[in-house]
């Protein structure tokens, strides 16, 4: 009987540990694109935002776990940005982490521009603007029934060279 408990105690471990390393690397690779370029891009990406321009202020709001990497990145940008478990008053965008659980009816009713360094976010129409890599650089990525229902609208300098997601 103890040799049977000793085996399922290895295999437990053995399974726990394999799927710790699965899940770190899936989720570095969900973020493609590093902190601080995706800042930088970010901010730029703002600027062709009109209905963020229409508002005048930016504040992020980073929702998940880990966020500190990227609000220092968006600070070092010069963007207003802090780590949330919720979408505070005031936040004028969203930014997921991987693993955050979505909130696109949230942002869609409270007009909030959702963006995210996980560009499947994008594709699976859980945020509006991402960011991914194709050809070994930056891809801004776009999905227009999200930004449409959050009640964005990007100028058509930026949606000519973003890859959109109807």
């Amino acid at each position: 009987m103890k040799k049977k408990y000793g085996a399922i105690k290895t295999t437990l471990v053995f399974s726990v540990l394999f799927l710790g390393v699965f899940a770190i690397n899936s989720n570095a690779q969900e973020m493609a694109v590093p902190a601080g370029l995706q800042a930088a891009l970010f901010k730029k990406i703002f600027s062709f935002d009109k209905t963020l321009a229409a508002k005048g202020t930016i504040e992020v709001a980073v929702i998940g776990n880990g966020g500190d990497a990227i609000v220092s990145a968006f600070k070092d940008a010069g963007v207003s940005a802090k780590v949330s478990d919720q979408i505070p008053a005031g936040a004028t965008i969203v930014y997921m982490m991987p693993g955050a659980a979505s909130l696109k009816q949230q942002t869609a009713s409270r007009g909030i521009l959702s963006i995210s360094g996980v560009s499947s976010y994008v594709e699976e129409g859980r945020i509006s603007i991402g960011l991914g890599i194709e050809g070994g650089k930056p891809k801004i990525i776009v999905n227009m029934a999200q930004l449409k229902a959050e009640g964005q609208e990007l100028s058509a300098d930026l949606l000519s060279i973003a890859k959109i997601i109807q």
